[in-house]
């Protein structure tokens, strides 16, 4: 089994991290996510998929030409990379870091995900933009926030997941599928989804979205433990088959432009035939009619319940996002109040170089009035041994006379 790089293995030809300075270098944000249990989900890449050693010190803002970093979140809920295609269009339009995504991203991703492959219905980013508007968290962190007036597209997303900040690793961009070409900074100005306009067949599959059941829009977390592959991701490494292979790559994940997604129609085939040498055991997917007394059981009590707790949910994601939005304004209190400082240092230092510069002025102007002094002194007396000198010319020319 690879495990990740001891500090002294790591290759010199590696660029080291750096912090971009997006995050402040608090306890609070240090990576805690450390070799042992990177190792439990190692497997959710390929074989040959490089980890850098462990380092506390780490803040998930750190950029490098060789290194990039992934959220824990998408691993545990049952994502492998290369990210399915649905997932992966979302990061290339808006342009922002896996590290950047809050779990409440992932887990709508992931739902819709599952949504595409059982139930069959081809959506794309132009039907995600009609459910969500992405905003911003905290120092460039983003989640998706439901349209006014409309309930939750997706249920049991919002819920909070604990120190999920400080839950990342760093990965070799030359040894997954696509690495060099994922991004090396922080975006700080993510492109809108809300833009892209929804053509007569995207509008249909919005709305059979809508009239299914709110089981099936529900959120499932796929698997507790790493070391197990759930059903979900079983499904979707049939659909997308380079999740089973090392040595293939996804679709390329350069960043493309709104008008370009506009046009853009789903690549996605039918399932294959299962694998015979998939490890993970499959779980039964649920008939048309388990479904429909699904929906019959989660009428009255138990879905006033379920709204009731994405309502709070929400509620406290919300909350959070207003503590979120207030240590960004005391940072920047306090940034302005670093900035006056050094702004009265400054006028200081200036003040004493124009007090330097007004004493060497007037040094200067008496060195210059005691320098005219003495010329027009050594004038004057010029002038007047000149008239002696023709004043003897003159008497002398007299006497010969």
């Amino acid at each position: 089994m690879l495990l990740r790089n001891s500090p002294h293995k790591d290759p010199e030809k590696n660029s080291p991290l750096r912090g971009q300075g997006i995050i402040k270098d608090s306890p609070a944000e240090r990576c805690y996510f450390t070799d042992p249990q990177v190792d439990k989900i190692r497997h959710y890449f390929p074989a040959n998929t490089i980890f850098k050693s462990f380092t506390s010190t780490a803040l998930s803002d750190f950029i490098s030409d060789s290194w990039v970093a992934f959220p824990v979140t998408p691993f545990l809920i049952g994502y492998s990379y290369p990210f399915p295609q649905f997932t992966q269009s979302f990061f290339s339009l808006t342009g922002i870091c896996y590290i950047q995504a809050m779990p409440m991203i992932w887990r709508v991703l992931y739902t819709l995900e599952r949504i595409i492959e059982q139930e069959g219905i081809d959506l794309d980013m132009a039907e995600l933009a009609e459910m969500y508007d992405l905003t911003t968290f905290g120092p460039h962190r983003y989640l998706f926030k439901r349209k006014a007036g409309e309930d939750h597209p997706v249920f049991m997303v919002t819920k909070n997941d604990i120190n999920w900040k400080r839950r990342f690793f760093f990965v070799r961009r030359d040894t997954i599928p696509d690495g060099k070409d994922l991004p090396k900074e922080w975006a700080t100005h993510a492109i809108s989804i809300s833009r892209l306009k929804l053509t007569p067949a995207a509008k249909e599959r919005l709305l059979a979205f809508k009239k299914l059941d709110p089981e099936t829009r529900t959120f499932q977390v796929a698997t507790q433990d790493s070391q197990e592959v759930s059903s979900a991701s079983v499904t979707m490494s049939r659909k997308y088959p380079y999740l089973e292979s090392a040595g293939k790559s996804s679709k390329s994940a350069s960043k493309f432009g709104i008008d370009d997604l506009a046009n853009v129609k789903s690549a996605r085939k039918k399932t294959p035939a299962a694998s015979p040498t998939a490890s993970a055991p499959k779980a039964p997917i649920r008939g048309k009619g388990k479904k429909r007394k699904a929906s019959e059981d989660l009428q009255g009590l138990p879905l006033l319940r379920q709204q009731f707790l994405d309502y709070f949910n929400e509620k406290f994601a919300e909350i959070e996002t207003y503590v979120g939005h207030v240590e960004d304004q005391d940072r920047q209190i306090a940034d302005l109040q670093q900035m006056g400082v050094l702004k009265d240092l400054k006028i200081a230092d200036l003040e004493k170089e124009l007090r330097a510069t007004k004493d060497k002025a007037a040094r200067m102007l008496i060195n210059f009035d005691y320098e005219k002094h003495d010329i027009t002194q050594d004038a004057k007396v010029s002038a007047a041994i000149t008239m002696y000198k023709i004043q003897l010319q003159a008497n002398e020319v007299v006497v010969e006379w």
